[in-house]
């Protein structure tokens, strides 16, 4: 017999399934119960977190050999280590004698070998067994005892991480994306910084939503963002389900002289690409660097938030200014999806329709329909907007 409790989940997800298909004209927010429904959550964590390319670090945050960052992902404890041979790999940060957990989440140092802190099991960077302390009589088959591996895949630098046995490769997914990023010249972007890791109490698709969306910014963020990327100035670039572009017009402040001293430059300097590669990755591109929030779900209430970054000044990360900014506005950021999450356990209200600066919305929606539930997506879409940042040939070593 199904129970009340049995109904309310399985109405809560065709519920999402039909509002996430939906095109731009016919958008409305996810139903309340999608942020909350525990279906919802265990459904996103096996179907998408499990089986996609999922943003974990950049190798410009793992610079030296034994450099590790450790995570846990969609339940699965993880570790990106940069081995002695230089090469990054993605090992299960599991023991396999009882299961304890190797590296401390987080980045840390490999010295030499990585050994497991409750009974001194060792192994390799490249994840076999090297050694394992007082075994007796017993013959333990090191070759048999290597911690599993994940696939891993770099673009431009940054690391995705699939779970899943035979994945299509990244370039698949990615597809396009580059013919709007040329001007930008990440392969310049050779130096990496990162801030502290924060836990929100809020579900990862509001993070997600807030994060990419530039619509809050005039309200939500009126003392910060909105006073150098007004919500006027953002606009539609180019995207669909697999990933989206939206730009906006960066408020220049600087002085005659420093304008005579740049120079000319392309337009597109002036704006910035904001990049959404669901499902945990939304970063803000401009000429002087990559500056990125990672979004992870650690349950249907709570999310694992990190910001990050790449550029070509290696001294960016120590900018106390520009510090002191990103936390105000990551501080209002947060207050507002907890907010928003606490209205999500309403059973009475509903959300509305999205408004034409939320079509990214619209594209992230469609992304989790697709994966969730199979269902069709809506045609690349590319506004006139873009023109400005097509042309640029993307070689590595133009702009050098």
């Amino acid at each position: 017999m199904t129970s009340s409790y049995d109904r309310q989940e399985q109405s809560a997800l065709q519920d999402y399934q039909r509002i996430a298909m939906a095109p731009l004209e016919e958008a409305e927010s996810l139903p309340f119960s999608a942020y909350r429904s525990q279906s919802a959550y265990e459904l996103e964590a096996e179907t998408v977190f499990r089986n996609e390319w999922v943003f974990v670090v950049a190798e410009q945050e793992l610079p030296n050999c034994g450099d590790y960052f450790a995570i846990t992902l969609a339940g699965e404890p993880i570790a990106v280590i940069r081995g002695q041979d230089n090469e990054i790999r993605a090992l299960s940060n599991v023991c396999r004698h009882r299961g304890t957990p190797l590296l401390d989440e987080g980045f840390g140092k490999v010295e030499k070998h990585i050994v497991c802190p409750y009974h001194a099991w060792a192994y390799k960077d490249n994840g076999e067994l090297k050694a394992a302390p007082l075994p007796g009589d017993i013959n333990i088959d090191k070759d048999q005892h290597c911690l599993p591996t994940f696939f891993i895949e770099s673009w431009h630098g940054l690391l995705f991480v699939n779970l899943s046995s035979n994945p299509e490769p990244l370039a698949k997914r990615l597809a396009g994306i580059d013919d709007y990023l040329g001007y930008f010249n990440l392969p310049s972007f050779e130096n990496g910084f990162k801030s502290t890791t924060e836990y929100w109490n809020a579900n990862w698709k509001l993070a997600m939503e807030n994060a990419m969306e530039s619509y809050h910014l005039f309200k939500v963020h009126k003392q910060t963002l909105e006073t150098v990327t007004p919500t006027k100035q953002a606009y539609y670039i180019a995207g669909h389900s697999e990933w989206t572009l939206t730009g906006g017009k960066m408020l220049d402040t600087s002085s005659k002289l420093m304008k005579w001293f740049r120079g000319d430059y392309p337009e597109a300097y002036d704006h910035y690409v904001l990049i959404s590669l669901p499902p945990s990755f939304v970063g803000i591109l401009t000429y002087e660097g990559l500056s990125w929030i990672q979004v992870l779900p650690i349950d249907k209430d709570h999310s694992y938030i990190r910001s990050a970054g790449i550029s070509s000044y290696s001294g960016k990360h120590e900018n106390k200014t520009e510090q002191a900014f990103t936390e105000a506005f990551f501080a209002e950021d947060k207050d507002i999806c907890e907010r928003v999450h606490k209205g999500m356990y309403s059973t009475l209200a509903k959300g509305g329709k999205l408004v034409s600066m939320e079509r990214i919305l619209v594209d992230f929606h469609q992304f989790l329909g697709s994966r969730l539930f199979e269902s069709n997506v809506s045609d690349f879409f590319q506004s006139p907007e873009a023109e400005r940042f097509i042309g640029k040939n993307t070689d590595s070593s133009e702009g050098e």
